[in-house]
């Protein structure tokens, strides 16, 4: 059916059920000495055709996270979740009514868990496939209703910032658009509004968009269409040295920590194994002219984990060996096949004053989540992997 309110097919508006935004554009939120929030992307369901071009489904991981954060949301160790993309198939009435089901015992909102239970509210970042079929997110408008910067027109603005205040220090949150190709006109808009969104005062930047400027996720680019390139090279224009500590990313369907620049450089997550079928990751390889590597003590964990699911899963030899380089792989890039151990997971972030942490839970072999690694960043001695 062909709903006129939208011009797209499938597309009802006004029968997606609606989620609760944390804060509006240019807001601060005050908060105690200590900060905690969710961040996962990729939370959508199969597209039909992805298992054929290598990715590896797995229709529990999607719940088991939600779950997960919810418990950390009982605990008071999530005051709000970031959402980074691809939330959705398509974006549909049906697809997004499904996203609310499967969220409602994480996010307030219109649809109500079947349980009470504590829930918190939520800071989307526009995905690829949520705007399949619907290049105007009139979908993800009707979902988030008053997200993103005011521009007028009565359209939805995919970007926007708020602030933090975590004791004493204020930390910016940055959401940005990567979809040029798709944005048009609109990417010129974003592009003109980020020197705005960065004036004043703060101790720490952090920048949340779809698409990952680094990656070795085998079905993801990396730096899509230069688009990630071009907006962090635009936040780098527009605030201080050293104010921007992470850049938070979906899209590569896995999990993946790289720090490029040293212990004092930026920190670059990639956070889109939520349960979206998985990608085969390498642990090391050549991006465009740069050799590119995982965080050490990330890459070390990740190996470690997957010694542990060798008996259970009953991992074949060749995969054993493609994961670590060696005898008939030996000589070439090693990769973590997903059909091996698909990477997944979510991350939670603490803000503490001027200093953040970071705890990649990862599913393990028997479903269950679990801690698998920690990165700290102190504001005197930058990075440090390990508790």
């Amino acid at each position: 059916m062909l709903f006129l309110l939208t011009g797209c097919i499938g597309l009802n508006a006004t029968a997606i059920p609606t989620q609760d935004i944390y804060a509006d554009n240019g807001e601060t939120k005050g908060g105690p000495s200590r900060v905690e929030f969710a961040v996962v992307g990729d939370v959508r369901p199969a597209i039909p055709g992805e298992e054929a071009r290598g990715r590896v489904a797995t229709p529990a991981t999607s719940a088991a996270v939600a779950k997960d954060i919810s418990a950390a949301v009982q605990a008071d160790d999530a005051s709000f979740v970031v959402l980074l993309g691809n939330l959705v198939a398509t974006s549909s009435t049906a697809e997004w009514k499904g996203f609310a089901r499967g969220w409602s015992q994480v996010i307030s909102g219109s649809e109500l868990p079947e349980a009470g239970v504590q829930r918190v509210r939520v800071v989307p970042v526009a995905g690829a496939s949520d705007r399949a079929g619907d290049d105007r997110l009139v979908g993800f408008g009707a979902a988030f209703p008053g997200v993103g910067a005011d521009i007028g027109y009565n359209r939805v603005a995919s970007w926007y910032t708020f602030d933090v205040t975590a004791g004493k220090a204020t930390w910016r949150m940055l959401i940005l658009d990567s979809a040029k190709d798709t944005l048009g006109s609109r990417w010129d808009e974003q592009m003109a509004w980020i020197p705005k969104a960065l004036e004043g005062d703060y101790d720490g930047l952090l920048v949340f968009m779809h698409n990952p400027l680094w990656t070795l996720a085998k079905g993801s680019t990396p730096d899509e269409g230069k688009a990630p390139s071009e907006l962090l090279e635009a936040v780098d224009q527009s605030t201080k040295i050293g104010a921007l500590k992470a850049v938070f990313s979906g899209n590569a369907h896995t999990n993946e920590v790289y720090l490029p620049g040293g212990r004092f450089g930026e920190l670059y997550v990639n956070a889109g194994g939520g349960g979206a079928p998985a990608d085969t990751v390498k642990r090391w390889g050549r991006v465009g002219q740069e050799d590119l590597k995982m965080e050490p003590i990330f890459d070390l964990a990740l190996v470690k984990e997957f010694d542990r699911w060798i008996e259970p899963r009953g991992i074949s030899e060749a995969l054993q060996e493609k994961a670590k380089a060696s005898g008939s792989w030996s000589g070439f890039d090693a990769e973590i096949d997903a059909a091996a151990m698909p990477v997944q997971g979510w991350w939670s972030v603490a803000l503490v004053g001027d200093d953040m942490q970071l705890t990649f839970r990862m599913v393990g072999a028997d479903g269950a989540l679990k801690d698998l690694y920690t990165i700290n960043f102190d504001s005197k001695e930058g990075w440090k992997a390990g508790k």
